[in-house]
């Protein structure tokens, strides 16, 4: 495309000037009153531009898309540990700063505590909030790209690569995942336009602005560490004049203490950070990384992930986890992403000396914000991490950035390239840029559309690897069995299903810490700390209440055959057992006696004293005991009670025990047979 000239007709979107003249500053630097009455008037006309009308349009699409696969998402797995963390906790700097799984979000960590207090797990408010993050996002990156270029056509193109990103789908759907990514593209995009609004006019309302932006991805990423790096290469890539170094020369002499501050952002942040980790106390985060694992987490991300990703792949998602699909491409798709890629590469060069740049850009993005902190944080685990898109999610709004300079040239180059061949032929440009022709149109309007249709099938097949229906229809049920708890009943925990929250997570998957949100404050202390009780309860797999049992195939005791009651020692029993221990587990003692009779549980070094009530008839008295041990005792009166059962273990639904072990009667019955027809 032929530059077009600062002098000539002026661009919607402002003018091609680096800074004002001399002659027209004012007295006083604009104020926020004054910037914004501009920005309003000036969008009075915008909103009557085609190309604006154009990118609303794209920008509607792409958020009814979105809104298409929130409805089919729901809460999965870190979204239960937010909302039963922040149901225990106070809004306060312990709670906001602590790290989740290495990731620092006191931002994040707001919103989930916000949530919990006005509508826990209430999904509409959730994930409406993100999606307008979202759009706040996209909008804001088509009015960077105008800032950049100035009015055109071309950045349609870049616009729909983005907005239609089927990277950034996975990282929206999953509202944990969510709370860290969109609010970091949304300050990425803002740092870097007010960056390059502040460099262009000396305005330090925008500086502050741009060192805003970047403290406000901090508070939800820590990816938000590496802005302004990604500020300063655009600046000297793009901005300043000359090579590299000369551009980075001017960068600080012209603009040092902007870019100082920004490095002391960068720093305290680093600081923050490092002293947060050593202080948390979840063990997790950062940690040494093995070679292997590495190797097979990076080839995956940059080999495979972000290719077919960022050019409208995969079409097709697996392997699928609770939390959606994840990337594994098939072999053609893989190598037609490469085939694409390296073609749009070579072509940006050909077109454009200066595109280079742009991709060195991108290469060090990947590397540096991408791959490096999820090798440190996960690069002990397993290299199947890297299949997950979300991250590098982060990626496509950069990508797409990157796409618009490797072929469109800025303001300041234009304006340097006109101010440099004012006496020389205009054939010797030495931006050497694609020139406005038919052919060009219909190739690059041909290539967006391809590539809107790929990526629009690709979100919608992600959808179909969501299970939002399933968490919807528990969380329901869950909703519906506490509205009717039985006044002295014992609610005992259990682990809720795998497809809500994985196994890995421990103690912090039991009912009692992921439904308490969901409880009032009575209820609630009822599931927290379960007290001793004759009647059962427990959550079954699809979220209701429902009367609990013990297990009989592990530290179950009888009595023995032909016998009423366990034996004892003037009412000492004691067995070994298996160690199982945490707050779900439960000593269940079944009994008759004809008046109140007194009992003693030990585990360990823990005792619970309690008292059996009056069961002639036979009844069961579940008693919560924590402690972890391989041995397991009773005291009780051995002149008023008769144990009929013991047993130390998690409770389970009480149809569900009968259905196994009627299912293990059935086939010892079939083992005895087979062993009677051997004998004979």
């Amino acid at each position: 495309m032929s530059p077009d000239s600062p002098t000539g007709r002026a661009e919607v979107g402002g003018a091609t000037r680096l800074r004002r003249p001399v002659e027209e500053a004012d007295d006083q630097e604009p104020t926020y009153g004054d910037v914004l009455g501009d920005s309003i008037a000036a969008l009075r006309g915008v909103l009557r531009d085609r190309v604006l009308q154009a990118g609303l349009l794209i920008v509607l699409a792409a958020l009814l898309l979105k809104v298409y696969v929130l409805s089919e998402s729901y809460f999965v797995e870190d979204d239960f540990l937010f909302f039963a963390g922040a149901r225990t906790s106070e809004l306060a700097p312990a709670y906001l700063l602590e790290l989740h799984k290495g990731h620092f979000m006191p931002g994040g960590l707001f919103l989930v505590y916000v949530q919990t207090a006005f509508g826990p797990y209430h999904w509409a408010s959730a994930a409406g909030t993100m999606l307008l993050l979202q759009a706040a996002s996209i909008l804001a990156f088509l009015r960077l790209l105008w800032e950049l270029f100035g009015r055109r056509w071309a950045l349609l193109v870049p616009l729909t690569v983005y907005a239609l990103a089927p990277l950034t789908i996975p990282v929206l759907g999953w509202w944990a995942a969510a709370l860290n990514a969109v609010p970091l593209q949304l300050a990425t995009v803002l740092a870097l336009l007010w960056t390059v609004r502040y460099l262009r006019t000396g305005t330090p309302l925008f500086a502050w602005w741009a060192g805003g932006a970047v403290v406000f991805g901090m508070l939800f990423s820590v990816k938000a560490l590496f802005l302004p790096a990604l500020a300063l290469v655009l600046a000297v890539a793009f901005l300043y004049p000359g090579g590299l170094l000369t551009a980075l020369g001017h960068a600080f002499r012209r603009h040092r203490t902007y870019w100082l501050s920004m490095v002391a952002i960068t720093v305290g942040y680093l600081l923050l950070y490092l002293v947060r980790q050593r202080a948390s106390s979840s063990g997790e985060g950062a940690s040494v990384p093995e070679s292997e694992v590495v190797v097979q987490l990076v080839g995956r991300m940059l080999g495979e992930v972000f290719p077919t990703g960022a050019l409208g792949g995969p079409f097709q998602w697996g392997p699928i986890t609770p939390a959606g699909g994840l990337v594994d491409p098939p072999g053609v798709v893989l190598i037609g992403a490469w085939a694409v890629l390296v073609a749009i590469v070579l072509a940006s060069v050909r077109v454009r000396r200066a595109s280079w740049r742009a991709w060195a850009l991108l290469a060090g993005y990947l590397v540096f914000v991408d791959a490096l902190p999820t090798v440190i944080a996960r690069g002990r685990m397993y290299g199947e991490v890297g299949s997950d898109p979300r991250y590098v999610a982060d990626a496509a709004l950069v990508f797409a950035l990157v796409l618009a300079l490797a072929f469109l040239a800025t303001r300041e180059e234009r304006s340097r390239e006109w101010v440099g061949n004012a006496g020389e032929e205009r054939g010797r440009s030495r931006l050497q840029l694609l020139r406005h022709t038919r052919g060009v149109w219909v190739a690059a309007t041909s290539v967006t559309l391809v590539y809107a249709v790929s990526a629009s099938y690709s979100t919608y097949t992600y959808t179909e690897t969501l299970s939002g229906d399933r968490q919807r229809e528990y969380l329901a049920n869950v909703r519906e069995s506490l509205e009717d708890v039985p006044g002295d009943a014992g609610l005992y925990s259990r682990p809720v299903p795998t497809d809500l929250v994985l196994e890995w997570n421990g103690p912090r998957r039991l009912s009692s810490y992921v439904l308490a949100p969901l409880a009032d404050r009575e209820v609630a202390a009822r599931m927290y700390t379960p007290e001793e009780s004759d009647s059962a309860y427990v959550f079954d797999d699809d979220g209701r209440l429902v009367e609990a049992a013990p297990i009989s195939w592990a530290n179950a005791f009888r009595p023995e055959e032909g016998e009423e009651c366990m034996e004892s020692w003037d009412g000492l029993m004691s067995w070994n057992v298996w160690e199982v221990g945490g707050v779900a587990q439960v000593a269940t003692i079944g009994y008759t006696s004809e008046e109140d009779a007194d009992l003693v549980v030990v585990v360990g070094e823990q005792e619970v004293r309690t008292e059996l009530p009056a069961a002639p008839e036979g009844g069961f008295w579940y008693v919560p005991v924590s402690e972890r041990d391989t041995k397991f005792t009773l005291f009780t009166d051995a002149g008023k009670t008769c144990v009929t059962w013991a047993s130390l273990g998690q409770l389970a639904p009480a149809s569900q025990v009968a259905e196994q072990e009627a299912a293990a009667g059935e086939g010892a019955e079939e083992d005895g047979s087979e062993a009677a027809g051997e004998d004979e």
